[in-house]
């Protein structure tokens, strides 16, 4: 059976790459085909973990996965190996007792901990103490916002300006002072199959001279 996983790069302002979000595909089409999220998400961190080659996937870097409130709460990040994973945090959670808890926790494991689409109005703001990454969606966020949010938290979280389409964009949210970077502008997602990572794998160990 094939298996496929989408994923699109994340820069820094060095334009090197800081890691890769992690996409569900089901097939070559390059778009979100409708499915539960929780599902979505499941069948992803399978993809990935048990039947592709992680490392190979996002080349040693982490791997950005959403999770939904439902994920959150049921504490499936917590299965997951910190060192390669940022547990990203869907932008429609409720902000409850248990979502408090389960960040909490996860920060104190040494989690990496990003929220999308963030909505500096939103009460999601109680969570920036456990909070990494901040994704913001830069054509959505006025600048005014966008500035004074970096200006007041960048000093102790990550600022990430999703959805950068041009040229402009990137210079713009450099000079707003964001951190990382992801969009169109730098990458297309790309759909990696499982058959394709098995011949690389092979191909490089047939090279090596060894085959695990």
């Amino acid at each position: 059976m094939e298996i496929f996983v989408g994923r699109q790069p994340i820069f820094d302002r060095k334009l090197n790459v800081y890691g890769y979000e992690l996409l569900y595909r089901k097939s070559m089409n390059n778009y979100y085909e409708g499915i539960d999220e929780n599902q979505a998400t499941a069948e992803l961190i399978n993809n990935v973990f048990f039947t592709m080659d992680f490392q190979q996937i996002t080349g040693g870097r982490k791997g950005f996965i959403n999770f939904s409130q439902t994920m959150l709460e049921k504490e499936i990040p917590l299965l997951l190996p910190k060192n390669t994973i940022v547990v990203e945090i869907l932008e429609n959670v409720e902000l409850t007792e248990e979502l408090v808890k389960i960040c909490s926790k996860l920060k104190k494991e040494g989690y990496i901990l990003a929220i999308d689409d963030f909505i500096f109005e939103k009460d999601l703001q109680q969570l920036l103490s456990f909070i990494d990454i901040l994704k913001v969606d830069f054509n959505k966020v006025d600048y005014t916002t966008q500035k004074q949010g970096i200006q007041k938290y960048g000093g102790k979280i990550l600022f990430l300006a999703e959805k950068i389409e041009t040229r402009e964009d990137f210079v713009k949210a450099y000079q707003l002072g964001y951190h990382l970077f992801q969009g169109y502008f730098f990458s297309r997602p790309t759909i990696l199959k499982s058959n394709e990572l098995v011949f690389f794998k092979f191909e490089t160990a047939t090279n090596d001279g060894r085959i695990e």
